[in-house]
C-alpha cells in the first residue's frame, strides 16, 4: 500500500484531477454546487444523529430502498468526525449496509463520503477496475484486493467477496494517506470557495473525499483511453 500511494504522489497532478472531475452535471467551473449542497445537508444530518432514508435517496436517486426513518451510527463527537472511523472503517460501512436493503457497496460508501468527507470517499466498479482486479487491461495501480466482473454492458462489483468490507478500509487509508502527503508538501487542494464558506473544508486541505474525486477523475480517463499530459506528471 505505501508503495502504491508513493507512486501517485509522485505521478498524477491532483489539483489538474480534482479540477476535472464531474458528477452528474456538477463540475469544479460551476462550483461543485451539487455536491456542495449534499455534503452541508449529509454531514449535518450525521452531527445531529438525524442521518435516514432521505438522505440515502437522495444520493442514491432510487427509491426502492427500505431502511429506517433514522440511521443509527454515530459518526461525529460534536462537530470532529468520530476517532474510531479512521481506525475501523469497515465496521462502520458494514452498521450501514445492514440497516439498509436494497443498499450495495457503491451506494453505502457514497452515503458514508457525503456524511464525513475528511475520511471517506466512494468505491465503485470504475475505481476498482483501475485500483483492484478484475480488468487486467485496466488496472494501473494494485491498491485493493478487490475484483469486477463484466455484466452485460457495465461492470459489476460481485456480492460476497472476501475482501469485503476490508479492503474499504485499505480504500479509506490510501485515501487519507494521499491527502496526508498532499498535504504535507503543501499541495493546494483547489476548492471551490463555497465549501470552505460552509465549513466543510479548510483552505487549500485535502481530505479523502478530493482525493477520490482526482482518483475518479484519473480512471475515467484511463477508461476512455485519455491519459493525457495535463493529468498525469510522470508515467504511468
Amino acid at each position: 500500500m505505501e508503495e502504491q500511494v508513493g507512486r501517485l504522489l509522485d505521478d498524477l497532478d491532483f489539483p489538474a484531477l480534482y479540477r476535472g472531475y464531474t458528477w452528474r452535471d456538477d463540475t469544479w467551473e460551476r462550483g461543485f454546487l451539487e455536491i456542495l449542497d449534499l455534503e452541508r445537508e449529509v454531514t449535518a444530518a450525521a452531527r445531529s444523529l438525524a442521518l435516514g432514508l432521505d438522505h440515502v435517496q437522495k444520493i442514491a436517486r432510487r427509491d426502492d430502498l427500505l431502511a429506517p426513518a433514522r440511521i443509527a451510527v454515530t459518526l461525529y463527537i460534536g462537530s470532529a468526525p468520530a476517532y474510531w472511523l479512521m481506525l475501523e472503517p469497515e465496521e462502520t460501512i458494514q452498521t450501514v449496509e445492514r440497516q439498509i436493503r436494497g443498499l450495495g457497496p457503491v451506494c453505502a460508501s457514497k452515503l458514508l463520503r457525503f456524511a464525513v468527507p475528511q475520511v471517506f470517499g466512494t468505491l465503485d466498479a470504475r475505481l476498482i477496475r483501475v485500483f483492484g482486479r478484475g480488468d487486467s487491461g485496466s488496472q494501473r495501480y494494485p491498491l485493493l484486493d478487490l475484483a469486477v466482473e463484466p455484466s452485460g454492458d457495465r461492470w459489476a462489483i460481485p456480492a460476497g467477496q472476501p475482501g469485503w468490507p476490508g479492503e474499504y478500509g485499505a480504500w479509506a487509508g490510501a485515501l487519507q494517506a494521499v491527502a496526508g502527503g498532499l498535504n504535507r508538501d503543501e499541495v493546494s487542494c483547489p476548492h471551490p470557495a463555497g465549501f470552505a464558506a460552509a465549513g466543510l473544508r479548510s483552505e487549500g486541505i485535502w481530505a479523502a473525499a478530493d482525493v477520490e474525486m482526482a482518483l475518479s477523475c484519473y480512471a475515467a480517463g484511463v477508461l476512455r483511453g485519455e491519459e493525457r499530459k495535463d493529468s498525469v506528471t510522470g508515467a504511468v
